[in-house]
């Protein structure tokens, strides 16, 4: 589908194609995916690299650990919700597993619903953080009761999980518009990479001031800090 299109007008065309219940259930679906994507993008910007991290730790350390543990914890939550089943507790659920049955032709749902089996595999980990640690604290594994341990968690794994995720809206995308969505592409003009460059001066700005202190010739504002 083409990229220069509004959100209503990407709504209005999945609904057009697709139909009201299938377009709907889909675009939904769309949406929470592109959002995973923005949120998992910025997380790398920041906790990826080794210089990123000496940065943040030069500026906020403790500050930006509590914002890198609660991106995580959101983003292992985000990924969690999407693979539910459809229904629980009586109410009914957006996930990826809800796609399948709106879908009329039945060779697109097998491959579709194939694929869901997949996202939901590389998924696992996430469920099971969001069931016992997340969500819900269960005792036993806080108190370090004979208990089944959960999972590994790691980049590699959110990236895989990621990636099965796509597929599974990129079935649909490729079967009816011919083309795939690049949900892990995202440019904005204020995101945490303008960040990293204002925390760059910020560094570069204090050591110039520390360097003017050391040598005897601060400026009237280097004092007042």
């Amino acid at each position: 589908m083409a990229s220069d299109k509004s959100a209503e007008q990407v709504r209005e065309e999945h609904v057009r194609v697709l139909g009201q219940e299938l377009g709907s259930v889909f675009h939904a679906l769309y949406d929470e995916v592109t959002w995973l994507h923005v949120k998992w993008k910025q997380y790398k910007i920041l906790y990826d690299s080794r210089e990123s991290v000496d940065l943040l730790n030069q500026t906020a350390g403790f500050f930006f650990y509590v914002i890198q543990r609660t991106m995580w914890e959101d983003l292992v939550l985000h990924v969690a919700r999407l693979t539910d089943p459809p229904r629980s507790m009586g109410k009914d659920n957006l996930t990826l597993l809800r796609l399948a049955d709106a879908i009329t032709d039945p060779t697109l749902a097998q491959d579709v619903r194939a694929l869901v089996e997949i996202a939901k595999l590389q998924s696992s980990f996430a469920r099971d953080w969001r069931n016992r640690r997340l969500a819900h604290h269960d005792l036993s594994l806080t108190l370090g009761g004979n208990v089944k341990p959960l999972p590994g968690i790691s980049r590699d794994k959110m990236e895989h999980a990621l990636s099965a995720i796509r597929a599974v809206l990129n079935k649909v995308e490729l079967h009816h518009w011919n083309s795939e969505v690049a949900f892990e592409i995202f440019v904005a003009h204020d995101d945490a990479e303008t960040l990293s460059y204002y925390l760059k001066v910020a560094v570069s700005t204090e050591y110039q001031r520390q360097e003017r202190l050391r040598q005897g010739h601060p400026l009237p504002d280097d004092l007042g800090r």
